[in-house]
């Protein structure tokens, strides 16, 4: 069994016979939850194009060409093909071949080699992803009140993420919108991000009061607005001066000078300086969208913070996510080892976790540090060296407004942005960090001599619910079995080692209103 997972707008090139008969490609909730498709396009052939739905699966029959697979969904999707002679992959077996896959990489190669996939928790009943999935709705809870964090908000940001040095790794994590989940895997290349939709929504807003620009511009205006959306350079002198080089090579010579008057009345409204700005920045195509603090603001901060400690029992903990803002929603990525690919880690982690553990944790250092989009010029050494590009005027003109006197009559859609299944129906308003971290993991039940090994081993490689290996970033996991077998797991980061615990996710309507 093969399987190639897909990023969001990623593509795969499929050789002469690599996969002999048929392909399934199937929907993972790693990413945004909006509409989806999939393409199969054989060189020299018609392109096919499936629609695909979160959980589901579609198949193509590739018979041995050579082609391309390309993903149009803002979800990992996951391309499964077996070439043995008799056996086909049928919608009956995804859950084996979800179990094939946990077994198949290295959480190191990041979220499109995950080894434990969303696709588990999705097409598995399985005993072991129950169990972690209820630990980990136990942990995200004992996080919220040990924390003093608000469930109405709070998203936890799975496996090792730390703060990083440079304020533009920062920037990244507060530009990706949060999926509609209490838990989240954090990828920097995953498709749903708030800079880039911001960018296509005012790109696809009219210039308000343009009627007549509009009318003396007639056919002629579609392909004003198809010019800014390549990202055309910023004159010095800005839009207009922009809008006048464009006319002078476009429009008739007389036309061009009416409709520069047109525009000159207008060049100072919302839509045409948000445009402005973004343009500044280096639109779609290039430039940092840079957010309004820094890391060393944050950094500050949190060294004048002080921490908290709390306990998880998990044999007794409540493991009720109903009450949180996203619900009964969760996404599963991890067991309890990170190293995976062993079976006999799976069954060490749903043994662990079904027999309960016994946890006790201290955060030194914890800050929750908000910070928004970059819409004026500042002074601070950093932030003055970054374009701003965001105009709250614009965007709120466009969330109030569903119709086409404020919108163009091309995607994106105020449905595609801000209805149910929008992608810019929630934003990152501030990052969750500590630092200084101990955990203390001890198992409510014994571990056999023959595990034990394979425990210590495992745990080397990173442990539950931080993951990062032995020597990386400041950590050590010292694992230790009394005479009873019962093991205790010490996990230490010390301070000068930050850590993202997650994220505080704010509804739309309340960015625009801050």
């Amino acid at each position: 069994m093969a399987v190639v997972n897909l990023a969001p707008g990623a593509i795969m090139n499929v050789a002469v016979n690599q996969i002999r008969r048929q392909c399934h490609v199937y929907r993972t909730r790693d990413g945004y939850d909006g509409h989806g498709t999939v393409g199969w396009a054989p060189n020299g052939g018609a392109v096919q194009v499936q629609d695909i739905a979160i959980g589901q699966h579609v198949t193509f029959a590739i018979n041995g060409q050579a082609g391309m697979i390309a993903s149009g969904a803002p979800s990992k999707l996951q391309v499964l093909y077996d070439n043995a002679a008799a056996q086909e992959i049928a919608a009956t077996d995804l859950r084996a071949s979800a179990q094939i896959l946990k077994r198949g990489g290295s959480r190191r190669a990041g979220a499109a080699t995950s080894g434990t996939t969303r696709a588990v928790a999705q097409a598995g009943d399985s005993t072991s992803q129950q169990a972690m999935n209820t630990l980990n709705a136990q942990w995200y809870n004992a996080v919220v009140t040990g924390c003093h964090l608000e469930p109405s908000t709070f998203q936890l940001v799975q496996g090792n993420t730390p703060l990083g040095s440079t304020s533009e790794i920062f920037w990244n994590m507060l530009d990706v919108v949060p999926p509609l989940s209490i838990n989240n895997f954090f990828n920097p290349s995953q498709g749903n991000v708030f800079s880039s939709d911001y960018g296509a929504v005012v790109m696809n807003l009219k210039d308000q009061n343009a009627n007549k620009f509009q009318n003396d511009m007639g056919d002629y205006y579609q392909q004003w607005r198809a010019y800014l959306k390549t990202n055309p350079t910023m004159p010095q002198g800005g839009i207009i001066v922009l809008f006048n080089n464009w006319a002078q090579l476009n429009l008739p010579p007389d036309m061009a000078q009416q409709c520069y008057t047109d525009y000159q009345q207008i060049s100072q409204g919302t839509v045409p300086a948000a445009v402005q700005m973004w343009l500044n920045a280096g639109g779609s195509t290039g430039g940092t969208k840079a957010y309004n603090a820094t890391i060393a603001q944050l950094q500050s901060v949190l060294q004048s913070t002080r921490g908290t400690s709390f306990s998880l029992n998990t044999s007794t903990a409540s493991s009720d996510i109903s009450h949180t803002w996203a619900n009964a929603e969760a996404g599963f990525l991890f067991d309890l080892f990170e190293i995976g690919g062993e079976g006999s880690y799976d069954h060490l982690s749903e043994t662990l976790a079904e027999s309960g553990l016994s946890i006790n944790v201290q955060f030194q250092k914890l800050v929750t540090f908000s910070a928004g989009p970059l819409a004026k010029t500042s002074s601070d050494p950093i932030l003055q060296n970054y374009q701003p590009w965001y105009s709250s005027p614009a965007l709120n003109l466009a969330y109030q407004n569903n119709n086409n006197i404020v919108w163009n009559n091309t995607p994106p859609t105020w449905d595609n942005t801000f209805g149910p299944n929008g992608n810019m129906l929630r934003t990152a308003s501030a990052l969750v960090v500590v630092d200084g971290i101990t955990i203390t993991t001890m198992s409510n039940s014994s571990v056999s001599t023959q595990d034990q090994t394979t425990v210590k081993t495992a745990a080397e490689g990173g442990f539950w619910p931080f993951f990062e290996a032995e020597g990386s970033g400041g950590w050590t996991h010292n694992v230790n079995f009394d005479s009873q077998g019962i093991m205790t797991v010490d996990s230490t980061c010390p301070a000068g080692n930050p850590q993202i615990l997650g994220v505080i996710v704010t509804p739309i309507g309340g960015l625009l209103l801050s």
